[in-house]
């Protein structure tokens, strides 16, 4: 039995993994699916989230004993990649999902805007609250795209405000750590949110185990969720 920590992307929380984690479970696994902080079960203003503030909620889920398996989605890999260089020892696996891989001291902020995104030009950004939310015109095109009518439906009433410095910090990350972590990368060939562009640029700029793709936009979770957990239990080896 592999243990699966999922993590979700911006503007959204737990609620988006609502298709994957129960066939992971199906499939006789553990999954673990938590709130950032800032969202659903863990509120908190955004001023007050910094990158530490969501790695320490994460790190308290990891199990005592065994490793687990990280997925993320999207801006959060900066998460993911934190808790492999804290705790290499904890970590199996990290399975990036369109995500920010990024190396050593650069920071989200570095490769925004990203000019192939159909996000660019509706993120708005409160500077002094230090939080980003988008527009709820580009909901469909950027995120959904490929996505059903109940699907989005249930992100208009969800979404949320993020908090914005966990994008503004530059990640410290060692081969003696972070490095010794096995990584893996699944490809959203349609994604209009994070371009296929700027996954192979952040892909090139690392190293990792085995790269998969899927033919779909950037809420997979949603349109493609049984390609999707089978492309994780595949790249897992669970």
């Amino acid at each position: 039995m592999t243990t699966f920590v999922l993590l979700h992307g911006s503007w959204h929380g737990a609620w988006c993994w609502h298709k994957i984690f129960p066939r992971l479970e199906a499939a006789g696994h553990r999954a673990v699916v938590p709130d950032l902080p800032g969202r659903g079960r863990t509120p908190a203003l955004p001023l007050a989230v910094g990158l530490e503030t969501m790695v320490k909620s994460v790190a308290r889920l990891l199990p005592s004993t065994g490793k687990t398996t990280v997925v993320v989605h999207s801006r959060y890999g900066i998460v993911a990649s934190t808790l492999a260089e804290r705790f290499p020892d904890k970590i199996g696996q990290t399975i990036y999902l369109a995500s920010f891989m990024l190396p050593h001291r650069k920071r989200v902020i570095d490769y925004l805007p990203d000019h192939q995104s159909k996000l660019t030009g509706y993120v708005q950004v409160n500077r002094l609250a230090l939080c980003d939310w988008l527009d709820p015109a580009a909901y469909k095109e950027a995120l959904y795209a490929d996505c059903s009518e109940a699907d989005v439906g249930l992100a208009r009433t969800l979404l949320v405000r993020e908090p914005s410095r966990p994008a503004l910090t530059r990640l410290t990350l060692r081969e003696d750590n972070y490095g010794r972590v096995p990584r893996a990368y699944i490809r959203l060939t349609q994604d209009a949110a994070v371009s296929i562009e700027l996954q192979d640029r952040l892909l090139n700029l690392g190293t990792v185990d085995r790269v998969e793709s899927i033919d779909a936009g950037h809420s997979a979770y949603f349109s493609r969720p049984d390609e999707l957990t089978a492309t994780i239990l595949k790249l897992s080896g669970s």
